[in-house]
């Protein structure tokens, strides 16, 4: 399972964008591909959109890009998005070690809670792996939320993310308390010294916009 991320800084005039991105998911659902718009919030800079996408194959990506590629109401809606675009992030997928499909399952207005890092020089990929495995499996089972890990295939190599879903900034909050609190939890993260790039930790959150 792979995971596509678009990240798209704006100049932030939300009044006007937002409904040319709801404008846009139509087109984009009717055109036959299932993709979720994001609103960047803690973490991110002002006026960010990031758009994902599942999927089970990359010939499953290809034949979306195709889809959306030929449409022309999606290309419309882009075109009206265009102005307002400040930077571009570079597209990542990412693949699944942990977990999917998160954004097919919450509503509209849940968070995402992620921590990125990149892997430290000279570091044990696969060492670097169990690690973040058994951070993940941690964070589920002293919070109860799924947890979900993946690593970049496409993007910057060595990258790492893991993200978990809540109903709301207050469920986000609430889980990070708890994550803190556990005896466990905080040993666990900092062994994280030996796997990941001094200065790539970034730890970001994001709300479902469509």
């Amino acid at each position: 399972m792979y995971l596509f991320n678009r990240t798209i800084e704006t100049q932030g005039d939300m009044a006007k964008i937002v409904p040319i991105l709801l404008d846009m998911k139509k087109a984009v659902q009717d055109a036959g591909v299932d993709v979720t718009f994001w609103i960047g919030g803690n973490g991110y800079k002002n006026g960010t959109f990031i758009f994902s996408a599942n999927y089970a194959t990359l010939a499953d990506r290809a034949a979306a890009t195709a889809k959306l590629t030929a449409n022309k109401s999606v290309a419309a809606s882009y075109e009206k998005f265009n102005p307002y675009i400040r930077d571009k992030e570079p597209d990542v997928i990412l693949q699944y070690v942990k977990g999917g499909v998160t954004a097919a399952v919450i509503p509209v207005g849940a968070v995402v809670s992620s921590i990125r890092s990149d892997l430290a020089q000279g570091a044990d990929w696969i060492k670097t792996l169990e690690w973040a495995t058994a951070v993940a499996e941690l964070n589920e089972k002293i919070t109860g939320v799924p947890a979900n890990l993946a690593f970049v295939t496409f993007g910057k190599l060595g990258g790492l993310v893991q993200f978990s879903a809540y109903a709301n900034i207050e469920a986000a909050e609430a889980a990070e308390d708890t994550q803190m609190a556990s005896a466990e939890w905080l040993p666990l993260f900092m062994k994280g010294g030996e796997f990941a790039l001094a200065g790539s930790v970034l730890s970001r959150q994001m709300t479902k916009l469509a």
